[in-house]
């Protein structure tokens, strides 16, 4: 996210200054109308084109610039949640003095060199629990190519450790940056090396990703599939399909389809479409690829009751044609219906649905690993 200039309570922009930040993405239409408004300006059509020049007339007030300054900086940055399954070979609880602390500075100089650790990570024991580790990372990157208030940014990730009774576990990867990322597979990569230096993991044990290319294209449909429709549980109830992204799988298409044989890629957004003929009926799935699916589903958590998006997905395939392209999801903004909350209270709330929901994922996969198995005794 963009991180506000070290002089920005010592100045108000205006004119030139003004009409960059006010063009950001992060500031909506509706909230510049707003400013706007406060001052006796009103437009019929909320257009930036023509209410950013307007701005740019102004000599704001340090409130009305603190207003705008809210708009832009409450917006969080879209985090993206990845968990891989672990087989732990100890009975040994997770937290040592000796495994707590992380040495990053030869990835971040040779990988990152434009970005700083904000403070030195650490991990913890979430809630007392010593088989359940977490840290924090935050970075900060400097760009003096970009306009003053781009030139600063601040990313976040975390990496997460659970070990169960049954010597079971997952880790977790939170990101919000291809930077972020990078530097958290960095992280779990050492202490999984730390962790079988300690004999906690066998030196042979492979941590378990979920890869595109683990599936054929019936079996990622299905997965899907059970992902969203079938995924009702105490938190979440599934309301409907909005987004598919497919392909093709070659151009000997059944005639029904034969229509796709034109097509490299296809992003289909509407309502139903978990309805579409080629994605209910069995028979054509082993003729197209599904990578990437969005779900709407009804929230109840802590007393918020509400709407939200699910995107479920193998991102660098879509982008990259990458078969080893690993399993993430990402959630949109919580709409609440029976309250009303602040930016922070939904940005708390928008990371413990993620959690959820990845907590339902692990279910969901496993349960699909034994449908494999013994799909494949018959």
């Amino acid at each position: 996210m963009n991180a506000e200039h070290n002089d920005i309570n010592k100045i108000v922009p205006y004119g030139e200054f003004i009409r960059g930040f006010a063009n950001q993405p992060f500031l909506t239409n509706a909230e510049l109308h707003r400013v706007l408004k406060e001052r006796g300006i009103f437009f019929s059509f909320q257009d930036k084109d023509l209410m950013v020049p307007t701005l740019q007339t102004l000599l704001l007030s340090p409130k009305e610039f603190d207003s705008i300054r809210d708009c832009f900086n409450s917006k969080e940055d879209n985090r993206k949640v990845i968990s891989r399954e672990i087989n732990w070979s100890s009975s040994q609880q997770l937290l040592s003095a000796d495994i707590l602390e992380f040495d990053l500075g030869g990835f971040m100089k040779k990988n990152l060199p434009t970005c700083t650790l904000t403070k030195q990570p650490r991990l913890y024991a979430v809630d007392n629990n010593p088989n359940h580790l977490r840290a924090e990372i935050e970075i900060e990157r400097k760009d003096l190519n970009k306009s003053w208030y781009e030139q600063k940014n601040i990313f976040e990730c975390s990496i997460e450790f659970k070990k169960d009774s049954n010597n079971k576990g997952v880790v977790i990867i939170t990101h919000t940056a291809p930077e972020t990322k990078a530097l958290a597979e960095f992280a779990v990569k050492t202490k999984v090396e730390d962790f079988k230096r300690k004999k906690i993991i066998n030196s042979n044990n492979a941590v378990k990703h979920i890869l595109f290319k683990d599936f054929t294209n019936e079996e990622r449909i299905v997965f899907f599939f059970r992902l969203s429709t079938r995924s009702d549980n105490t938190y979440f109830k599934y309301i409907d399909i909005v987004d598919i992204a497919l392909k093709p799988e070659s151009d000997k298409l059944p005639e029904k389809i034969s229509w796709m044989n034109r097509i490299k890629k296809l992003i289909i957004s509407g309502q139903r479409l978990g309805d579409a003929f080629f994605i209910k009926e069995k028979e054509y799935h082993k003729h197209i690829i599904v990578w990437n699916i969005e779900a709407k589903f009804e929230y109840t958590y802590n007393g918020s009751i509400g709407e939200c998006n699910f995107n479920f997905g193998f991102p660098e395939f879509g982008t990259k044609q990458k078969l080893d392209s690993e399993f993430e999801m990402n959630i949109s903004t919580p709409i609440p219906r029976n309250q009303k909350l602040d930016t922070k209270q939904k940005g708390i709330l928008k990371n413990k649905l993620l959690l959820e929901m990845d907590k339902q994922k692990t279910i969901v996969y496993s349960k699909f690993n034994d449908y494999l198995l013994e799909k494949n005794k018959l």
